[in-house]
């Protein structure tokens, strides 16, 4: 993963003031170097640097189609801030990211930079439905963050190899039948959607997400049909959101 490259503190820093911080400079940088230094943790072999990077490029890329793009954009700097260890706490759609501690975090830290109240709660409340990720969603900040997150899964086939590789590596300690099945149940409720990208702009990812997340399924099938009894856990029925 690596260390935080020095321009991305100069990203947060922008997205805080266009937001309508006046916090002192020293105190934005301080704080920012706290958060980056969580995702910039060697122990994220997926939910770091990287895909917090990756993630703002798509919140810019996707930003005509927000309605508060500095909000949307700080949103993405905290919504992977805390990550589970457990595999029970990471078997859900965004796979091993705590969006509502994150949502308390960014909640607390940019209230204390001098976010109104109304748009700090803002942040929280687009990181917060992040997690849920409500069937209908008609919130075009929302909608920007989701696909953002979610943007990864339109890799080309070797990207999204090494992107499945290191999403399992995190878990690498977690009983190897749980973490299965724990993938497996995200991947089919992203297939049972009628669409993964919200924004009219991703429209493009769509054919090439669904056939990744199609072949990552079948590997983790063959994978967990093959493993020992005693470490197979059992599949999971396919759930909502």
């Amino acid at each position: 993963m690596g260390e935080a490259p020095e321009w991305l503190a100069g990203v947060w820093a922008r997205a805080v003031a266009e937001a309508g911080s006046q916090a002192p400079t020293t105190e934005v940088a301080r704080m920012g170097e706290k958060l980056l230094e969580r995702w910039a943790n060697p122990a994220r072999r997926f939910h770091g640097i990287d895909h917090l990077i990756m993630v703002l490029q798509k919140v810019d890329e996707l930003s005509q189609e927000a309605s508060c793009p500095p909000l949307v954009r700080l949103a993405a700097f905290y919504h992977g801030a805390v990550i589970p260890s457990a595999v029970s706490q990471a078997g859900r759609h965004t796979w091993g990211e705590d969006e509502a501690v994150s949502a308390d975090l960014a909640y607390g830290q940019l209230s204390h930079l001098g976010l109104d109240e109304a748009k700090a709660a803002r942040v929280r409340q687009l990181i917060t439905s992040l997690g849920s990720r409500p069937p209908v969603i008609k919130d075009p900040d929302l909608a920007v963050l989701c696909d953002a997150e979610r943007a990864v899964l339109a890799s080309d086939p070797r990207a999204y190899r090494a992107y499945c590789a290191a999403i399992r590596d995190e878990f690498a300690s977690g009983d190897p039948g749980e973490v299965l099945a724990a993938r497996i149940g995200v991947l089919r409720r992203w297939l049972s959607k009628d669409r993964l990208f919200l924004t009219s702009a991703a429209g493009a990812w769509e054919d090439v997400a669904r056939n990744n997340v199609e072949a990552e399924l079948a590997r983790c099938l063959r994978e967990l049909e093959a493993l020992p009894a005693d470490d197979a856990a059992p599949q999971p029925v396919g759930a909502s959101n």
